[in-house]
């Protein structure tokens, strides 16, 4: 009969280990995670719980160690630490009042089949979890510090009471109904959770349209005075004509040449930086050049972009609208106050490279950014989702600092026409 329980509790923790897994993977990317350290970390972590657990059963040693694992599994996933500690926090309150819940009702025995209908109840979680989870597209939104110590608030709570429960050695009805009111309350904050990051993906993205509708606005005033040049030019080409051909019949060829140049400066609009006949890029690259003429010191922008171009507007400004808005803050920063802009389309593949001046980053290549805003959640979307959209179209997303300079080279496949 012990061997029984022996192999039922190792096959039952494997169950256990993996819908641990498979709840911390819902609110982490995983795709970014270190894959080897990941399973050394996983086999670790059940090789220490079904140690502890034969010996000790659920007490509060074995709790500590339990949340000590799950937390340093966190560590393997590319997040910021307070979103760590929430989700190990959250996950280990989940766990842990499937098992006291279990232990409890019946008077504080652990048995292989109490341990498999533990197991049976943190499925139920997980599949209820699973069914209100946020959108895997919203994995990088960061709340404030405010929400950020409510969410984490909770779960800490919860584990308290039920350290409580355990310490105190209580059973009956009452500690039952502790153990599943914590339950329940905890699975409602997956639930608040999913609706704010709901929320909060909407307002980015009306605030990604409200930038294009501004890039749009600009673009229009763009347009209407360059007609108005032309317009103004063509009422007064007569006499502009007369006036070059008696240039040329004297054959004064410098005078001439500079009566072309000055109609040519007439001409140009100095709101009008890119020019390609692509209303989608001319507008944002003018809206936002027209931003970073204002503040830097050096703007230089190479565009060779065709007029049909098979992408996305919206995917178009989370990249472009995100990368400049990070560049243009930080080459403010700098004495040099330096901004370059390249982009051009050749055999499909769609090349971006933006470079400004940049001071206080470590050198080297970078995979993430951390906003010096006060209001970081409120700003921008984060390169996250930069990356995502690259990847979207199949491409390859690079940060590099080195000498006082920021540079993101972005290569994207896109159809031509």
């Amino acid at each position: 009969m012990m061997y029984y329980d022996i192999i039922s509790g190792l096959i039952v923790n494997i169950l256990r280990v993996l819908l641990v897994r498979k709840m911390m993977e819902l609110f982490l990317p995983a795709e970014d995670a270190d894959e080897k350290k990941l399973q050394a970390g996983w086999i670790v972590y059940y090789l220490m719980t079904t140690f502890l657990y034969s010996l000790f059963a659920i007490s509060v040693l074995s709790e500590i160690v339990n949340y000590l694992g799950i937390l340093g599994l966190t560590i393997c996933y590319q997040e910021t630490w307070k979103k760590r500690v929430w989700i190990s926090l959250v996950i280990f309150s989940v766990d842990m009042a499937c098992s006291l819940a279990v232990y409890l009702a019946f008077a504080q025995k652990l048995t292989a089949h109490q341990r498999a209908i533990q197991t049976l109840l943190l499925l139920i979680c997980v599949t209820v979890i699973s069914h209100i989870a946020y959108p895997a597209d919203s994995r990088e939104i960061a709340f404030d510090r405010r929400q950020t110590c409510i969410f984490i608030l909770i779960p800490a709570a919860s584990v308290f009471i039920l350290c409580l429960l355990l310490c105190g050695k209580s059973e009956g009805v009452t500690a039952l109904l502790i153990c599943v009111s914590t339950l329940i309350m905890n699975l409602s904050v997956f639930y608040l959770y999913h609706m704010m990051a709901e929320n909060y993906r909407n307002l980015r993205e009306n605030d990604i349209y409200r930038q294009q509708t501004c890039a749009y606005k600009n673009q229009l005033d763009v347009i209407m005075e360059s007609q108005s040049r032309i317009r103004a030019l063509r009422h007064d080409m007569k006499n502009h004509m007369l006036a070059l051909q008696m240039l040329l019949r004297k054959r004064d060829w410098e005078e001439a040449t500079a009566y072309l140049g000055s109609m040519q400066d007439f001409m140009a609009n100095p709101a009008e930086y890119i020019a390609t006949g692509n209303d989608t890029i001319d507008s944002l690259l003018n809206y936002k050049l027209q931003r970073a003429n204002d503040v830097l010191n050096t703007v230089e922008a190479k565009v060779s972009i065709p007029e049909k171009l098979i992408l996305h507007s919206f995917d178009l400004n989370v990249v472009l609208g995100n990368l400049l808005d990070n560049a243009i803050e930080a080459a403010v920063r700098t004495e040099e106050k330096k901004l370059r802009i390249a982009m051009k389309l050749e055999k499909g593949m769609l090349y971006i490279n933006i470079r400004n001046s940049c001071q206080g980053i470590a050198g080297g290549k970078l995979r993430h950014l951390e906003t010096t805003k006060e209001d970081a959640p409120n700003h921008g979307i984060g390169l996250n989702n930069v990356r995502r959209i690259v990847e979207k179209y199949h491409g390859d997303m690079e940060l590099i600092c080195e000498n006082g300079c920021m540079e993101a080279d972005i290569i994207m496949y896109i159809k031509e026409l």
